[in-house]
């Protein structure tokens, strides 16, 4: 199935893979993810001639992970043109009673545990804050209001293959620590979605912070020190 999109004015075949559901392929285009990526198109000057849903993974009804090939030419030059598309990302570096406040879970594509900051994909409503504190309380049980939350800077995670802008944010608050030692002893994480964290509490340093290989955590380390960046 070929269909036309509109790309800085011109009509650019979107195709649809051999083995993508149309259904699938129906959602794809309407995707926040995928209409945010081809709004990021309007102001370059690269070719497109066509762009190819060459799989799909689904979130439930959602939209998950999509994999495009876009046929893309620069100077005359065809460029690589895979794509993993997954959306824009929330990350925050949570500082409770003046200390690190991350997560450990098993990360299937590493084959290891890994110590990060909380983070998590965005929704289709596209608000920031709301993930943000949605996901503080999913994988650390800790609630937090809106105002609570500071921007720090976005970062592009992997340009070369994929399209993920992750929004970085502080917060910073106190708590009883009795209460915090609680929420360690407890396994957190959506239901539903496989997750079992384990919450790890740090002292603030750049020692502990690049010890946990975690760019979401540098990154937001960095801009918390240097907010004139």
């Amino acid at each position: 199935m070929i269909r036309n999109i509109l790309i800085r004015g011109k009509n650019i075949p979107f195709i649809k893979g051999e083995n993508v559901l149309i259904d699938h392929f129906n959602k794809v285009e309407q995707a926040k993810k995928f209409t945010n990526y081809i709004h990021s198109w309007e102001q370059s000057n690269v070719e497109i001639k066509q762009i190819e849903v060459s799989y799909v993974y689904m979130f439930g009804q959602n939209v998950g992970f999509v994999n495009l090939i876009v046929d893309a030419y620069l100077n005359g030059i065809k460029l690589p043109g895979f794509v993993f598309l997954r959306g824009d990302a929330v990350a925050i570096l949570l500082l409770v009673n003046k200390k690190m406040v991350l997560t450990q879970q098993f990360r299937v594509p590493v084959g290891k545990y890994t110590i990060e900051a909380p983070a998590g994909m965005m929704d289709e409503q596209g608000d920031f804050g709301g993930v943000a504190a949605k996901e503080i309380k999913e994988e650390t049980g800790i609630s937090i209001q809106h105002n609570e939350m500071r921007y720090l800077q976005d970062m592009l995670v992997s340009p070369g293959g994929s399209d993920e802008v992750i929004h970085l944010f502080v917060v910073e608050k106190n708590m009883e620590q009795k209460q915090l030692d609680e929420l360690c002893k407890k396994t957190h994480g959506a239901e539903g979605e496989g997750e079992q964290i384990k919450l790890v509490i740090q002292d603030f340093t750049w020692e502990n912070v690049l010890k946990t290989y975690d760019s979401k955590l540098i990154a937001a380390t960095a801009a918390y020190y240097n907010p004139k960046l």
